[in-house]
């Protein structure tokens, strides 16, 4: 019985989460209604098509059913009329329906799955949801006019800036959602510092009550998003803006409707025009930003890291080796290990340099999974490898030594799906007091010159003291 509720909630959990996103957004929606059914912010539409986009992989008349009665049923419960009601639902669910199409179909995204990942994402997206905002608008306008005989026209615009307002504020918050915030746990400080302003400004928004107070504190609305957008994180800037331009919006029109001489829908449409272009230009700037530092992202991914096997390459581990061995003080424990494919030159003569390719991307693969993930790894030669051990009392350095070179003699590498028997040899060397990476790396290089002149598959220790001899400090082939 348990085992048959859990399948059932695990089938279902995708479409209750999605009417209770369109249940939330609708009573929102509700309670900003200032002007008969148009309401101040209404998330539902935007923020449904950001929800089926990101995380939904396939979208049926199921979902725009849920979406239907997460709509339905806030309205109907506070006594809306059902004609209205039915009416502005098929408005929003034809908005919501061609949205999600048209960015779907035609919305390029980046390698990595990205909406808004490029600079042109952004003219292409408002261009894309056009077709869903103008449609969407003449069909509500219609409702509107066979339900209370408004202009068709003039409620079709207001309708549309409404909804284009919204689709600039809100979706992109949802397109630049990460799936999970370790972004935030691994720098929440930074992340901290650039949303105070948002949430000071909120503050300002929400319990400042003189209404000349309120305007001089909305101009800087403007500040706070240009900060936001030069933060370089494109989540922060599009949910910074969400929260303000809402807030600014909702709260410019409650506080001063009533002392301008301009009619309510002109002067409400003119505070959301202000706000849609101050977003749109934040995102255009953060998305710049976002794109640029992943183009330096990859700019030093190249620099720093071997193009084959993807790990260090000789000057990135150099430089870093250095300023880890120079930074050691008495007492820390430091270990440089050397490490070479034995024999690896036959193995491009006999099987060919793309096997050897191969056979070099299986090794680092397979050493990745005995080595410590805060350990130095790389590449500083064809077939050679250097691991800097840094301060790592759990892990005794000789016996993770032991165990990499006996790893790849008692479990063969995997290539093309058949078994790759290899041996390596390695030499390790220990830091001692004042010792630079130069000669760190030396006495590593003549420990590695030892193990192969005493046979290969093995590893030898440098002895300082003592005239390293043949099988002694060794690890034995296997049998």
């Amino acid at each position: 019985m348990i085992l048959t509720l859990k399948k059932f909630f695990y089938n279902c959990y995708p479409m209750i989460t999605l009417f209770i996103v369109t249940t939330l957004t609708t009573f929102i929606g509700i309670i900003e209604r200032v002007n008969g059914p148009f309401s101040l912010v209404w998330l539902t539409n935007a923020i449904t098509i950001g929800v089926l986009l990101r995380f939904y992989k396939h979208v049926n008349w199921q979902h725009y059913l849920i979406c239907c009665a997460g709509m339905v049923l806030p309205d109907l419960l506070i006594g809306t009329s059902l004609n209205q009601v039915l009416l502005m639902t098929i408005a929003n669910v034809i908005t919501i329906s061609i949205g999600y199409i048209t960015l779907q179909r035609f919305a390029t995204r980046t390698e990595e799955g990205e909406w808004l990942g490029s600079l042109h994402s952004v003219p292409q997206w408002l261009l894309l949801c056009q077709p869903s905002l103008i449609i969407g608008s003449l069909v509500g306008s219609g409702a509107l006019f066979a339900l209370y005989d408004n202009a068709f026209l003039q409620t079709a615009f207001y309708w549309y800036l409404n909804e284009s307002l919204d689709f600039i504020v809100f979706l992109p918050v949802i397109l630049a959602a990460p799936r999970i915030l370790k972004s935030f746990a691994n720098d929440f400080f930074n992340a901290s510092l650039h949303i105070i302003p948002s949430i000071l400004l909120l503050f300002a928004f929400v319990f400042i009550k003189d209404k000349i107070y309120f305007l001089m504190a909305s101009i800087l609305i403007i500040p706070t998003i240009i900060w936001l957008a030069l933060s370089g994180n494109l989540f922060l800037t599009t949910f910074g803006i969400s929260m303000n331009g809402a807030f600014f919006f909702m709260w410019i029109i409650h506080s001063t409707h009533g002392y301008l001489h301009f009619s309510e829908n002109i002067y409400i449409s003119a505070v959301r025009t202000i706000v849609a272009v101050l977003a749109l230009c934040a995102l255009t700037i953060a998305v710049a930003i976002s794109e640029r530092d992943k183009l330096f992202s990859k700019l030093s991914q190249l620099a720093n890291h071997d193009d084959l096997t993807g790990i260090l390459n000789r000057r990135a581990f150099t430089k870093a080796a250095e300023a880890i061995t120079s930074s050691l003080n008495k007492g820390d424990i430091c270990s440089m290990v050397l490490i070479d494919i034995d024999f690896f030159k036959k193995i491009n003569d006999v099987w060919g340099h793309q096997k050897g390719d191969k056979v070099l991307v299986a090794f680092c693969q397979r050493l990745k999974q005995c080595i410590p993930e805060s350990q130095l790894f790389g590449r500083v030669g064809g077939e050679e490898f250097a691991l800097l051990l840094t301060n790592t009392p759990e892990i005794n350095h000789q016996e993770l030594t032991n165990t990499i070179v006996n790893e790849l003699s008692r479990n063969p590498l995997s290539i093309d799906n058949e078994p790759f028997p290899l041996t390596i040899s390695a030499g390790m060397a220990a830091w001692s007091e004042g010792q630079k990476y130069e000669t760190l790396f030396k006495y590593a290089d003549l420990a590695l010159y030892q193990a192969k002149n005493n046979g290969r598959n093995q590893w030898q220790e440098y002895l300082p003291c003592e005239k390293m001899l043949p099988n002694q400090n060794l690890t034995p082939s296997l049998l």
